[in-house]
């Protein structure tokens, strides 16, 4: 009886191993369709928001990321950022010299000066809520900087 015990014991080890590596790749195949029926999001803290506008430069492109305010229970953030990428980062010039209208307005709010091959930014605001560079990165094949900003709807006049 002990040896039908523990040959029954080994099969079920066994047939257990089997199912839980045959559920591993499932698990890859179903984890984006199951994200998407929740509606999960990244936060834009980490993602830099949606991209509100893509500006074309023939051998790269400029993506300006919506101004991020919102990362507080209720309301918005007295201060935020706004993310500027530059894609594909082989294919950028030695220069890059850009007025970003951050806020949608048609004027330019401020103008970011990159060496990409130093990764030296300069940025010069137009805008008294433009507070800053936060940081020049280099994620995943692009050129991406982060700009400080005071939420414009918070200033009082």
């Amino acid at each position: 009886m002990a040896k039908i015990k523990s040959i029954l014991g080994y099969m079920v080890a066994a047939l257990s191993t089997l199912i839980m590596l045959a559920t591993i790749p499932g698990l890859m195949f179903l984890a984006e369709p199951l994200i998407s029926v929740t509606g999960l999001t990244i936060s834009p803290k980490y993602s830099g928001g949606e991209v509100v506008r893509t500006i074309d430069h023939d051998a790269y492109q400029t993506q300006v990321h919506r101004m991020v305010f919102d990362d507080v229970l209720i309301g918005e953030r007295k201060e935020g950022f706004i993310q500027v990428n530059w894609t594909p980062l082989d294919r950028l010039p030695a220069r890059i010299d850009e007025e970003i209208d951050a806020d949608g307005d048609g004027q330019a709010d401020f103008r970011v000066e990159v060496d990409t091959a130093n990764k030296e930014t300069t940025l010069t605001p137009y805008a008294s809520w433009v507070l800053g560079l936060e940081g020049t990165y280099e994620p995943e094949g692009s050129l991406m900087i982060r700009v400080r900003l005071r939420n414009p709807s918070q200033i009082t006049r």
